[in-house]
């Protein structure tokens, strides 16, 4: 089995470490791990630490971090998610699909079909929760470097601001089908993905304006979880990083 990982934000280094409250929250009632138990800290700038717990007190977990190496199990391609904000369980499953298949850059969008209250507190709240899908789908996967999190823009700052060598958007309505997936080359890739019920009209339009392709997956129409995690996949097999 094995070690569980936790993520720090904060310098690591070898000796005692005392965990952040989380991570000593979920050593102490969750997982219930005893002193001598092993796990594995890192903080995202793709070296991890193995670490012996050595002090559990009823607030605070100290552990002894004993040996430190790199891990090189990143994708080698540049994959952007620019995601339309969809409700609150299917963009939870999205982010965390996305991070497991090594996604390195997640954009939340402000589409037509968004259903978003469009204010600071809102958004500051959602991107703190985002944040933390994020870092748990990081632990589970093994990845030493966090996928970043961008703050929430609208579609059209999106089809302005966000580059790529090759900007694709799903739609059940373009010629070009999952086969163009297979014809892209490029290692770095900005997909575009909407929320339930898609992209509207008028943002397709505007897509294809801004030089971006049209894709669609097959025949049937894909819930927008499913459509972002099939995409990404296609294209990862296609590139050569699955």
């Amino acid at each position: 089995m094995s070690s569980p990982r936790f993520y720090q934000n904060k310098p690591l280094a070898l000796g005692n470490y005392t965990l952040d409250e989380a991570a000593a929250h979920h050593i102490m009632h969750v997982l219930r791990l005893k002193i001598g138990s092993e796990i594995i800290v890192f903080n995202g700038n793709g070296d991890e630490f193995k670490g012996i717990l050595c002090e559990i007190n009823k607030k605070s977990v100290v552990v002894t971090l004993e040996q430190s190496y790199s891990v090189c199990n990143e994708s080698f391609l540049a994959l952007h998610l620019v995601q339309a904000v969809s409700r609150k369980d299917h963009m939870d499953l999205t982010l965390q699909k996305a991070v497991e298949l090594g996604v390195t850059q997640i954009t939340p969008v402000i589409s037509d079909f968004s259903n978003i209250k469009q204010s600071q507190t809102e958004f500051n709240h959602k991107e703190n929760h985002w944040q933390k899908i994020i870092v748990s789908a990081s632990q589970q996967s093994g990845r030493s470097i966090i996928t970043r999190l961008n703050p929430i823009i609208s579609f059209k700052e999106a089809l302005k601001n966000i580059q790529a060598e090759q900007r694709l958007f799903l739609s059940p309505r373009a010629e070009a089908s999952s086969e163009k997936l297979w014809a892209i080359s490029s290692k770095s890739v900005a997909l575009f993905v909407g929320c339930e019920g898609g992209f509207s009209d008028n943002e397709e339009k505007e897509a294809a304006a801004n030089g971006l392709t049209a894709v669609a997956l097959g025949k049937r129409i894909l819930r927008t979880e499913t459509a972002a995690i099939a995409a990404l996949a296609i294209l990862q097999y296609c590139l050569g990083d699955l």
